[in-house]
């Protein structure tokens, strides 16, 4: 396994397995967030706590080691928006689950999550909320995030947008995510998922501590703008410092590549 990755851009590039490779164009004005029959909401049961919860569980405790510290910070605040670093492909959609536990866990995915036939409805039952991919999708999305929020769900936003497997540092990340916790007027957990070296089996790949940050609120009395991006710093400074003092474990490292490393084809034209 090549244990170094370079990159050029920590804002855009993707090392994702899947990357560029699903379809994004499916979630549009008629798809339904929201199901509320009642043999939907028994199938969602059954497969959520009976089924999925144990299983993410024994994947979690027994192959990733997962830990999690400061699990009270869940208890007594209602429906919150989980905020968590992007690094693994699978057990990103795991670690919800274990972290908010007892909280019914929904994940903010890309559309490409319920574009697979054959597993898009089951993807949706596991608690996908997927990205509108078209304008018209939009008001459902945010009713649907509301709702959520009123029936006390946690709902985890990748702010880093991209996966970059066992990446050990948090990457900078836009403030756009931060308007869904000021306009549904809920508190942030900040997440970050910091690599512990395995003590028996060194080379192996590496256990999980999430450490959850106490309870954040976004500042009502602000414009959007400010509130979204005082939140957001809060947020970053929370994981960075977090992972950072820790000392999140390099099972890959991820190397920057300066303009002088790249080739001429890669750099970008100068502007007259």
């Amino acid at each position: 396994m090549n244990r170094v990755r370079y990159y050029r851009d920590e804002l855009q590039e993707d090392f994702a397995a899947t990357s560029g490779k699903i379809d994004r164009d499916c979630v549009d004005g008629s798809y339904r967030y929201d199901r509320r029959s009642p043999l939907w909401q028994v199938g969602v049961f059954l497969l959520y706590r009976l089924f999925a919860t144990p299983v993410v569980w024994l994947y979690t405790r027994i192959w990733l080691g997962i830990r999690v510290v400061n699990r009270r910070a869940m208890k007594g605040i209602g429906g919150c928006f989980l905020y968590l670093n992007h690094t693994q492909d699978i057990a990103d959609a795991f670690i919800p689950t274990i972290a908010a536990f007892p909280k019914h866990a929904h994940v903010i995915t890309g559309p490409e999550a319920v574009s697979i036939r054959g597993i898009r409805t089951l993807v949706a039952m596991l608690g996908a909320v997927p990205l509108p991919s078209r304008f018209s999708a939009a008001r459902n999305f945010e009713n649907r995030l509301q709702q959520l929020i009123d029936e006390g769900r946690a709902v985890t936003v990748f702010p880093e947008a991209h996966i970059w497997p066992y990446c050990n540092f948090v990457r900078h990340f836009s403030d756009k995510s931060f308007s869904y916790p000021y306009r549904t007027e809920a508190p942030i957990i900040a997440a970050v998922v910091v690599y512990r070296q395995q003590r028996l089996l060194p080379r192996c790949h590496p256990h999980i501590t999430v450490y959850l940050s106490d309870p954040l609120y976004p500042d009502l009395s602000l414009p959007e703008k400010q509130a979204r991006e005082l939140l957001r710093d809060q947020a970053f400074d929370f994981m960075s410092c977090t992972a950072a003092a820790h000392h999140s474990y390099a099972y890959i490292r991820y190397e920057k590549l300066e303009p002088e490393q790249l080739e001429p084809e890669q750099l970008e034209p100068e502007r007259e």
